[in-house]
This record gives structure tokens, sequence and C-alpha cells, in this order.
């Protein structure tokens, strides 16, 4: 198990004896994310780029983060499609970023919360994620790596339409603030659908575990503000974590009625759920997500106490069908796959 092919998949599980630092509200916020796009002015945008740009830019970008942060650049050419499938798992890049056909890489600090991706849909993409609520300091730590770049490189930027990008809808600050919520109590209650729609009426987006285009599966949504144009980033920072702590109000009123009005049938779902994540002997990734929503869920009233919140969102990440493979350090057919990750989770579990 101890393969080489695991150094690929470090950042889910730290062995520096550091912790990244969480952000409040984990049982109900799996994680936060701020994504910032942004383009060189000397270089023709992505739709135009040529092989030479594209190398040029990496280079650049290698010289010049090299001397400012502890990291890892990795270069997709040079990656098998598993290990590029680890790294969309681990919501380092997006899904298209993984199909790029011109020279492209992603830089991964030493903590693994923060990631840049270069020729991506636009030049850079800045990335920072972290566990709970955590917009603000992860928004610091992004900005903080964006003014770097920027002072050395020189952002296409405009006086009237803001930071210039690919997609106009990027335009303006170019910032992307989102939460990935866990919100059984509003699916039991019938109450998710109208609270979503809430959130589209005020200028927000709700996407699936992937983003854009993503399938919603154990009750887990992504919250992302839907304009970047015409709005400051705290501006839309305190909007979306407004909106957050509404929901979560909303969230833990749920729960109390079902804790309430059916309290027996989610317990003998809860416990049904361990049961079967400490003994099955196979095991696929989409029924992990339903199993570990229920358990989640637990952990979060407080009626199950000894798995932590962290411990759930490694599981998550780590039963994944690429990371699971790369953790044993071994290419695996699908019934191969969910037969390893059976035995993985029934040891993780075990050991908590």
């Amino acid at each position: 198990m101890a393969s080489k092919m695991l150094d690929n998949i470090r950042w889910l599980i730290p062995n520096t004896g550091d912790t990244l630092p969480c952000g409040e509200e984990m049982e109900i916020i799996v994680s936060s994310r701020i994504r910032v796009a942004r383009n060189v002015d000397s270089i023709p945008f992505e739709i135009k780029m040529k092989q030479a740009d594209a190398e040029s830019l990496i280079a650049l970008v290698k010289a010049i983060i090299g001397g400012k942060v502890d990291g890892t650049f990795l270069d997709l050419t040079k990656m098998k499609p598993l290990e590029k499938e680890s790294l969309l798992e681990c919501h380092l890049v997006s899904p298209g970023f993984i199909k790029k056909e011109k020279p492209s890489g992603v830089f991964i600090n030493r903590g693994g919360n923060v990631s840049i991706m270069v020729n991506e849909e636009d030049h850079l993409r800045f990335q920072g994620i972290g566990c709970g609520l955590n917009l603000v300091n992860l928004s610091s730590e992004v900005f903080g790596i964006e003014e770097y770049v920027g002072d050395n490189v020189g952002y296409a930027f405009d006086e009237d339409y803001g930071y210039l990008t690919s997609c106009p809808t990027n335009m303006g600050t170019g910032m992307r603030a989102s939460v990935f919520m866990h919100l059984p109590g509003l699916v039991f209650t019938n109450e998710v659908e109208k609270v979503l729609k809430g959130a589209l009426q005020i200028g927000m987006t709700v996407r699936g575990i992937y983003g854009e285009g993503s399938e919603i599966r154990g009750s887990l949504f992504q919250i992302s503000n839907q304009h970047t144009l015409g709005f400051k980033e705290e501006d839309l920072l305190e909007r979306i974590c407004k909106l957050a702590k509404m929901i979560i109000d909303i969230e833990r009123k749920a729960r109390d009625v079902i804790l309430t009005k059916a309290r027996n049938e989610f317990e003998d779902k809860i416990f049904r759920s361990l049961a079967i994540l400490k003994a099955a002997r196979t095991i696929s990734s989409g029924e992990v997500l339903n199993l570990l929503s229920a358990l989640r869920f637990g952990v979060g009233v407080d009626i199950v106490k000894d798995i932590t919140l962290e411990t759930l969102n490694e599981i998550m990440i780590v039963s994944r069908p690429a990371n699971i493979q790369l953790f044993f350090g071994e290419f695996l057919e699908e019934q191969e796959r969910d037969i390893k990750r059976a035995e993985y989770i029934r040891k993780r579990i075990g050991a908590e």
C-alpha cells in the first residue's frame, strides 16, 4: 500500500504533523472555496494562445511562485489519466482542465489547500479550499498569492469592466466564492427546493459535488455567487456568508423537527449506515456518499460520538474511484475498487 502513487494524494492525509485550519459550522458546511480567474495582459487569451505562449506562461509562473510559496508544480502533460482524475476528485482542478491538450499544469501548496491552475479557461485560476465556513481566511490567503503574481506579470484589466476573463460571466472581480453544504434536514422536510430557489433569486447558483453539470447526491449542495461584475470582493463574501448562515439556521430547525418527530426512523438509518460501512466487503462510491450522509447527520446531532467529521471528509474523498486506486497503489477494475474501498473504510472507521 505504501506506493509512490500515494504521493499524488498526500494533501488528503497530512503526514507532516500540520493540520489545515478549519472554519465554523463543520457539521453543516463541509467545505468553503475561493476561486479567482486572471489573465496576463501580455499573452493572448486562451482561445488565441499558441503552444509557445502556453509554455512561456508555465515557465513564468513556475519561476515566480517557486520563490514565494512552498509547494509542487504538476505538469498535466506528464501525468497519467488516473492521476488527473485524482486531482479532480480532490477538488484541486476543474473537469475541463484535465481534458486540456495545450501545455498546462497545476501548482499545489505544501498544505494542499491552495492551488493554481495554469492555462485553464483563463491563464490562471487561483483556488483556496478549506473545511467549514472559512471564506474570509481563504480569500486572504488566495489574494495574497494572486497579488504577488500580479505584481510580477500584470493582469488584463479594464477600468469599466474590471479583470478581463475568457468567459464574460467571470469579468469584474473574477472571483467565485462557494460553500459545500450538507442539508439532510431540508431534504427530509421537503424545504430544500424552496430554500435553494431563494438562493437563485438573490444571484446565487446551486450545483452538485463537482460543480457545473454534476449530480447532486448525499444531500450535498454547492452554493456560489453567480455574478462577479459590479461587486467588490468583500461584498460578495459578505453576501454568501450571510446566505450560508441563514440556510444553516433553517437546516438546524429542520433537524430539530426530525429529532422530535422522526428520531427513531433516523437513528435506525444512521446506525444501519454505520453498520454497513463497518462490515461491508464490497461497496460502490455512490453508495458511500449516501451512507456517509446519514452518518454525518448522526455526528452533527451528537447521536454518533466516536467518529469525527474530519474522518468522514477524508473517507468521502479517498473513496472516490481514482483516489482509492492511488491509495492502494494499483490499477483496479470496478469490482476490485468496490472491494478495496470497503476494506479501506472498515479499517478507517475501525481506527476511530
